[in-house]
């Protein structure tokens, strides 16, 4: 029984630890955008801020971000089939996560230029996925270490 009650308290800090992984929550198509406009400025993405949001439903969703007085605009298409409930709370889940549009220091970004620069910026935003999922691994596992060395000292 005691073996039981142990792992317990060792699981419920790793679950917490888990649940704590998401962080703070900003929508796709802002962040994307915030680091599309830091890569074509060669700027650092934490002075991009979301500064509005165009809706011309059902076409297409305006994404825009400012550092100080630049601006960069991304347009995501219009995707969902049939909006729900899910999209009435936040009308920008019923657009594509990936812009087809994108206009920053003035000039329209197309063809091959904007192809490069989405896929610049898919490159980057999966490694920050993947170091923000490594560090909550390795959270979780200081959690475990923790808990585990509290149960020897029992």
């Amino acid at each position: 029984m005691l073996r039981l009650a142990s792992l317990i308290f060792l699981l419920v800090p790793v679950l917490l630890a888990l649940q704590g992984c998401s962080g703070p929550q900003e929508d796709p198509r802002v962040s994307f955008c915030r680091g599309m406009a830091a890569d074509l400025t060669g700027s650092d993405v934490s002075t991009w801020k979301h500064a509005d949001n165009r809706i011309v439903e059902p076409e297409y969703a305006e994404v825009k971000v400012q550092s100080g007085s630049d601006t960069v605009s991304c347009w995501y298409a219009y995707t969902a089939v049939e909006p729900g409930a899910m999209e009435n709370a936040n009308p920008l889940l019923a657009y594509a996560t990936l812009p087809y549009q994108v206009k920053a220091g003035g000039k329209m970004l197309k063809g091959a230029a904007l192809t490069e620069a989405v896929k610049r910026q898919q490159i980057e935003f999966g490694k920050a996925v993947v170091e923000h999922a490594k560090q909550g691994v390795n959270d979780a596992v200081q959690e475990i270490k923790g808990a585990v060395e509290k149960i020897r000292q029992q």
